[in-house]
């Protein structure tokens, strides 16, 4: 209870003191474009690695074995890709938010289905880190776990709710540090203890468990989400520069890359102190009660970190999306108000009982197929050179694909809307005359 205090204190003493000395929506919505390499780097992978990052990856490690890996692995290749081909053009746009850079691309009709696209997924991305938030705020505190569950996103929707942008940047570094410290550690320690199951399990791509149509799902799909993200663009945004964007998006991309390594590894070696037949999301919860106590307690903070560092993105990325591009506001106090209620709705989702993964992969089907895949097809060209009816119609082609997936569980109707998605957006480029971009000037 005393940690989980004094954690709390210092991340809402945080809040209070961006409030304080915030000079208005610059701060608030984008740091005023203040973070340098390091901050916007350890920014970018704190708000990558969250519950369904560490949690979530290392039950389907103890399940799968080191295929497991390609969960935040197909993520650093997104990132790569993103850093690669648009981080400069991200930066340099001067926007606020990532539909503000749709609606320069594509038309502010496409940037406004995109924010309403973001709403129902960040919800979902919320909830999946206020289900992790709560066993760990349970385990740390004694609470039962329907207390544990309010009582820890109460803590993200304050301290969010007070600093926004500039408080999530400013605790993401030290989170992330606390994070890798503590999964090193523990890696380290069970390794000593008996590293005869990590021995054991062969360093494969695929596997039995994890086949070929798994893969391509989670590079795809997965992988996906990394390469046009409202959350990602925002700490992009953010930062001081085109080349400290770039800089920063490189050291993430390391950074998921030494994450995702350790968290497979972590959850194979679980396998030697995990009984069998425990829940993949409860690998590591199972383990902090095995492990010495020094060591549980360590792995516990690790994983708060994890999620703090990735709820307070996702919260304030929604927030600012809905103030600046669907009630053109960009008012602190208003969208301190939408932070709350954006909290209260995640915390309603999450408190309904889906699993981690679950939320998450229900968030990305839709989502990647009608957002991510056409707005980077058409980032990789000029300003307008797309018209808006063609980026509509790759939108709700890519969309429709992503919901039949979504709905069936079969992947094959997501690839078909990226597919359809990506012709519809080369086909308005190609067989159309270009129009100068009709969105909003940024």
């Amino acid at each position: 209870m005393l940690i989980f205090c004094l954690y709390a204190a210092v991340l809402l003493a945080l809040g209070v003191l961006d409030a304080r000395r915030s000079r208005g929506s610059s701060a608030f919505f984008v740091n005023d474009r203040s973070s340098g390499t390091w901050h916007t780097g350890f920014s970018l992978a704190a708000s990558c690695i969250g519950g369904s990052a560490t949690i979530g990856m290392a039950g389907l490690a103890w399940q799968v074995g080191t295929p497991a890996f390609w969960w935040l692995g197909s993520g650093a290749c997104g990132l790569c890709l993103l850093m690669l081909f648009i981080a400069r053009k991200v930066r340099s746009s001067e926007a606020y938010t990532m539909p503000e850079i749709v609606s320069a691309w594509l038309g502010s009709r496409a940037a406004a289905l995109v924010s309403f696209i973001i709403m129902p997924a960040w919800l979902a991305i919320l909830a999946a880190q206020f289900t992790a938030m709560s066993g760990l705020t349970a385990a740390l505190t004694g609470l039962a776990p329907e207390v544990a569950l309010p009582v820890g996103a109460a803590v993200i929707v304050a301290y969010s709710c007070l600093g926004g942008q500039a408080s999530v940047i400013r605790s993401d570094l030290p989170q992330c540090l606390l994070l890798f410290a503590g999964l090193a550690a523990v890696l380290l320690l069970l390794l000593v203890q008996d590293a005869s199951p990590l021995a054991a399990v062969p360093l494969e791509f695929v596997n039995e468990d994890f086949g070929p149509d798994r893969f391509s799902y989670f590079m795809i799909i997965m992988g996906g989400s990394y390469l046009v993200c409202p959350m990602l663009f925002g700490r992009i945004l953010s930062a001081r520069s085109s080349a400290c964007a770039v800089r920063g998006c490189g050291l993430a991309v390391i950074m998921l890359f030494f994450a995702a390594g350790v968290v497979t590894a972590l959850g194979i070696l679980c396998r030697n102190i995990v009984p069998a037949g425990t829940a993949p999301d409860a690998v590591l919860s199972s383990a902090m009660t095995l492990l010495p106590p020094w060591a549980g307690m360590l792995l516990l903070v690790a994983l708060l970190s994890a999620v703090l560092s990735s709820a307070d993105s996702c919260l304030v990325t929604a927030s600012t999306v809905l103030c600046n591009d669907l009630l053109h506001r960009r008012s602190v106090a208003l969208c301190r108000l939408v932070t709350l209620l954006f909290g209260v709705c995640g915390l309603l989702l999450a408190g309904r009982g889906h699993g981690i993964l679950d939320l998450l992969l229900m968030a990305n089907d839709m989502y990647v197929c009608g957002v991510a895949v056409p707005v980077f097809t058409a980032m990789l060209m000029k300003r307008g050179a797309v018209p808006s009816g063609a980026a509509l119609a790759a939108m709700l082609a890519g969309g429709a694909g992503g919901l039949a997936s979504a709905v069936s569980g079969e992947p094959h109707f997501g690839y078909i809307g990226m597919a359809l998605a990506v012709a519809a957006v080369l086909g308005g480029r190609f067989m159309t005359p270009s129009f100068p971009a009709v969105g909003r000037t940024i």
